[in-house]
């Protein structure tokens, strides 16, 4: 019989429906039941694309003897990290402090009041048996044991929380020498990307890494971005026949990703690589950007709008099984085209493993070389090349359409796809696609329209158009960013007003009175055993950094000096660890950067607003903020600027705006020398 996860929202849990495990959801009725029956919890948390859960689920949740087990000691608890970061985050700190390591599946025993006692991550069958009976053996025969351990590794956790933030003092200057050099210390400077295996793509890391090598004018750093975006492109890592990027390589070379695709990786990719289009104009940038846009659309498309969260590594028990292929199969498929197709796919002789070979003779598709370099070696035409590969991959797309598919967690969380409309949007600026703002704005009106919640405020997850479970500041932060860069580029103001809604709740409800920084979890919201803050940019910005960007911006549009105080308090409140981890705080920096150039608005008012809208498609100026409207607005920045006639544009700083001047074109090209290439 299915235990109670049948009824859950999240595909993660309903995975584990059919454990002989007795799994409860997270939440009241399993700590009151753990308090009544004397019991630890087991809080296991995961998501539902992720291999070593699936892993450690085949091998111990579905075995009959495990699971008596770990009914009979323990009240069994399933957490989709997803769903639930805030309590993810601190059981995660916890085993990360016992053990030096965390990930996934977390496995942690706490208390019935919530305090963590022991955990881990993935553990084989022998050994997870073994400490399921040692661990009550000594609940039961000592609890207070295990209460004393509760109670130390509590209190570093506390500890760690403690922040003693700057307030009132003049900034420093930013020590970007230093800033640079700890960034380039882990520069892989022969593959890309940093360090050895396993490599992430680390989005806002090149993010930041371009613009600064921009604004410095540094060709070495602006080579080791090109390198890193041509690595991953051409790795296995991308999907060369449906787009879209997968969440690690597992080597040091991009060649062999662990195969999950997540959302919030390709909605930072897309702006990235449509970023760097219009920074170098390489036509491989844009071919990249609109594979993730059509895998994005093709792949985790929900109804009626937004994105689902991301496909499963496995499929039919196995990892990666639907994407690789065995050679037989790909000459099936190609027949005459098979000798070339698989000298671009790098895939070489009977007897050479090739350097895209997976497990079992099977391969992984990757594009080590350009189509320019393939047509050179194989003496074709370029257009006849482009069009045997065309040939082939949409042969080989249409076979693999026919295996079972990875499952899809359809489940659409509020802050992955603020990430999306932001990634979405800005793509349709740099590389002038209108298709892809309309994507935006059915993502954005989906989430404005269900993602709402009656009182005010959001929700984090929605499920087949059912939305739950309280936002956390990272789904206000990054919805924010995204209806504002979705503003940009399209002038709807009723974006910008929204964004400006959302981050006044999230101000009032996550503030800190001690703190500029804001809380993760809402004063509101049902509480963990410690509201943390999160601080450090990882594969996901930092929420607060996204807020701190968010509140700039809007100050500058709504001219609200308060907005400004509080993002500048925030990035000061960072400053004084900053230079010392520069890796951990890659969109700090970004903001940090954009700061210090002194951000600037563009306001056009006007009939010529729509066209100066369609030049800025050609900028990449990030200091640059733009406004228009061709007649009435609801924005300070733009109210009695219009003259009948005439279209006018201002340039525009922390609200205050200079003489108007017919030419907006001058103004624009003016500002976007600053970020010309050396």
């Amino acid at each position: 019989m299915p235990n109670s996860l049948a009824r859950a929202a999240s595909p993660y849990l309903r995975q584990h429906q059919d454990n002989p495990v007795d799994w409860m959801e997270w939440g009241d009725a399993a700590f009151e039941r753990a308090r009544l029956e004397n019991k630890l919890l087991l809080v296991s948390s995961g998501y539902a694309a992720c291999h070593w859960c699936h892993v450690m689920a085949h091998e111990s949740f579905e075995d009959l003897d495990t699971a008596a087990l770990m009914n009979r000691h323990y009240v069994c608890v399933k957490v989709d990290r997803e769903e639930r970061p805030d309590v993810d985050q601190v059981y995660l700190d916890a085993v990360q402090l016992l053990t030096g390591r965390g990930g996934w599946p977390l496995n942690c025993f706490v208390l019935p009041d919530g305090r963590p006692v022991y955990g881990g991550t993935y553990f084989p069958r022998p050994q997870w048996r073994a400490l399921l009976e040692n661990l009550a053996a000594l609940h039961a025969a000592e609890p207070h044991a295990t209460a004393e351990q509760a109670g130390k590794i509590t209190a570093r956790l506390l500890q760690n929380e403690v922040r003693a933030d700057v307030a009132g003092a003049s900034p420093a200057p930013v020590p970007w020498r230093d800033v640079l050099a700890a960034f380039a210390a882990r520069f892989d400077r022969v593959r890309g990307g940093t360090g050895g295996a396993p490599k992430f793509p680390m989005p806002c890391e090149w993010s930041f890494l371009l613009r600064q090598g921009l604004h410095s004018k540094d060709p070495v750093l602006l080579r080791q971005v090109r390198l890193t975006l041509d690595r991953m492109a051409s790795g296995g890592i991308y999907d060369c026949l449906a787009g879209g990027f997968a969440r690690y390589s597992t080597d040091a070379e991009w060649k062999v990703p662990h195969f999950e695709k997540m959302l919030y990786d390709n909605a930072q990719l897309l702006a990235l690589y449509a970023e760097a289009f219009a920074v170098f104009g390489d036509p491989g940038y844009r071919e990249i950007a609109r594979g993730i846009a059509a895998f994005a659309e093709s792949e985790l498309r929900a109804e009626p709008g937004g994105y689902c969260s991301a496909l499963d590594a496995d499929s039919e028990g196995e990892e990666g099984l639907f994407y690789v292929w065995e050679r037989g199969e790909l000459r099936e498929v190609l027949g005459e085209r098979f000798e070339a197709v698989a000298d671009l796919l790098g895939i070489h002789a009977e007897d050479d493993e090739g350097e895209s070979h997976w497990e079992h003779g099977r391969h992984v598709l990757q594009k080590p070389l350009s189509l320019e370099a393939w047509a050179a070696r194989r003496r074709l035409a370029p257009e006849e090349a482009a069009r045997l590969w065309e040939s082939a991959r949409a042969d080989l797309t249409a076979a693999r359409a026919a295996r079972v598919r990875p499952q899809l967690d359809d489940k659409v969380l509020t802050g992955w796809n603020g990430l999306m409309i932001q990634g979405l949007a800005a793509a349709s600026r740099y590389l002038g696609e209108d298709t892809l703002l309309e994507r935006a704005r059915r993502a954005a009106d989906a989430l404005l329209e269900k993602a709402v919640r009656p009182g005010g405020g959001l929700w984090r997850r929605g499920w087949r158009g059912t939305f739950g479970i309280d936002a956390f500041l990272e789904d206000y932060a990054a919805l924010a960013r995204g209806l504002i860069e979705l503003y940009q580029a399209g002038f709807e103001e009723r974006y910008l007003l929204a964004a400006r809604a959302l981050a006044d709740h999230a101000l009032e409800h996550f503030h800190d009175a001690a703190s500029p920084l804001l809380y993760f979890t809402a004063d509101d919201a049902p509480a963990v055993l410690i509201r943390k803050k999160e601080l450090h940019d990882n594969v996901i910005p930092s929420s607060n950094a996204l807020m701190a960007e968010v509140l700039l911006s809007l100050s500058d549009y709504f001219g609200e000096p308060a907005y400004r105080r509080r993002g500048e308090a925030m990035l000061a409140a960072i400053r004084p660890e900053f230079p010392f981890y520069a890796p951990a705080y890659a969109h700090w920096a970004q903001v940090l950067l954009r700061e210090e150039i002194a951000t600037v608005t563009i306001a056009v008012v006007g009939s010529g607003a729509p066209e100066a809208l369609r030049e800025t498609r050609a900028v990449f100026a990030p200091h640059l903020l733009f406004a228009g409207t061709t007649g009435t607005s609801a924005l300070p920045l733009l109210q009695d600027k219009g003259v009948e006639g005439k279209t006018l544009a201002y340039r525009c700083e922390q609200g205050t705006c200079g003489l108007p001047s017919e030419d907006w074109r001058d103004l624009l090209a003016s500002e976007a020398r600053r970020w010309t290439q050396p």
